[in-house]
């Protein structure tokens, strides 16, 4: 029973070193002077075993010598048994890789939620252009929930520590100018939307969430047609679609890291609505679906000497040279893909006052449990 306990400490510990970067693997490369094998934290190992050459030639350009190699692969090692001196974890690569690639899948649930934010009105179907011509153009904000609790754990791990105090839920801002015009002849109507967010300009936002920066574009349109046409008093009900097309970037600068992430998300929305109009209020409810694609590119530079180590240890400048000569990698990236089905409901009430229309909605993404909410403010008629 005795050894049975040794051997189950023995394996717990081993899967507990190979889990954070104290865990060295061999490696061999290639001085002016030979080749020597080098222990390399697991941490970065599979990026730096994918480099030897690369390191080599750089080990050669420099003239470096076998004893120099080992001495900075020690002061590495040394730097990863102190990591935790400046960073919450022993495993800085692994946690921005992963937190990265989590941040992605976030935020490419976000996106539809942000698109389908505009050009919300609360009327089923605004009529046709004959016999009356009937349109809106106005300024739609919307808002839905964006999770950063992953993009803060990579950060910190680069050693931004800037990010402790942002909350590890934000809202994901829209602003949006769309236009809506009645059908002519059949019952139906088109509306048109458009945005550009760039949270660097934006004082307010900029200063909450730094150091990140969010710039965001989007391009839409949909077309709605009438079941019931309803008027005063009569229920309006309409089925429709419509199209989204999404670019932008999330970038973290900070002393010790570079961070950027580009996206692009195209989506196909059908939905439908109902609403009925009592006196001057206009409640609405309804439901869509979301058949969405995006595609995700991230890329970190990181000083390693500055997040694993600072001016003045004794292993910071054997830090830096294995920076230097590529035995630990200055920059690394990833890409994602993916479609996706987004079911949502959603609803509000309309103000309606001659010519001026206000419109507050909210919604909810039944399959990300994403909320999401906008105001808009419209000349109508």
């Amino acid at each position: 029973m005795v050894k049975k306990t040794k051997r189950f400490a023995a394996l717990a510990m081993t899967f507990a070193f190979a889990a954070s970067g104290l865990f060295a693997k061999p490696l061999t490369v290639k001085g002016v002077d030979g080749e020597v094998t080098i222990d390399i934290p697991d941490d970065v190992y599979n990026m730096v075993s994918g480099r030897v050459d690369e390191i080599n030639n750089a080990l050669l350009e420099n003239g470096v010598k076998k004893s120099q190699i080992t001495n900075a692969a020690d002061m590495v090692n040394e730097a990863y048994e102190n990591i935790k001196d400046y960073i919450p974890t022993d495993s800085p690569f692994t946690v921005a890789e992963n937190g990265l690639n989590d941040f992605c899948d976030d935020l490419a649930d976000v996106i539809p939620n942000s698109q389908t934010q505009q050009n919300v009105y609360a009327e089923a179907w605004i009529g046709k252009i004959f016999p009356g011509f009937h349109f809106g153009a106005g300024v739609n904000a919307g808002v839905s929930a964006l999770d950063v609790s992953t993009l803060k754990d990579a950060a910190l791990a680069l050693g931004v520590d800037d990010v402790k105090d942002i909350n590890d839920t934000l809202v994901f801002p829209t602003i949006t100018v769309d236009a809506r015009l009645g059908g002519i002849i059949l019952p139906f109507d088109i509306g048109v939307t458009a945005m550009s967010i760039d949270t660097s300009k934006m004082d307010s936002v900029d200063k909450a969430i730094d150091p990140v920066a969010i710039d965001f574009f989007t391009l839409g349109a949909d077309i709605r047609y009438a079941i019931f046409q309803g008027g005063f008093m009569r229920p309006k009900w309409s089925v429709g679609a419509g199209f989204y097309y999404t670019k932008g970037g999330v970038d973290v600068d900070d002393d010790t890291a570079k961070a950027s992430l580009d996206f692009k998300s195209t989506t196909f929305m059908v939905n439908t609505q109902a609403s009925i109009k009592l006196l001057c209020l206009v409640p609405f409810i309804g439901g869509r679906a979301l058949f969405s694609k995006t595609s995700v590119d991230w890329k970190v530079n990181a000083d390693w000497a500055k997040i694993i180590a600072k001016e003045g240890d004794a292993y910071y400048d054997g830090v830096a040279d294995a920076l230097r000569w590529g035995i630990l990698p200055s920059s690394f990236s990833g890409s994602s893909s993916g479609f996706s089905v987004y079911p949502q409901v959603f609803g509000g009430i309309g103000l309606d006052l001659l010519f001026l229309n206000l419109t507050v909605s909210g919604s909810y993404d039944i399959a990300s449990k994403i909320p999401s909410a906008a105001v808009s403010v419209r000349v109508a008629w």
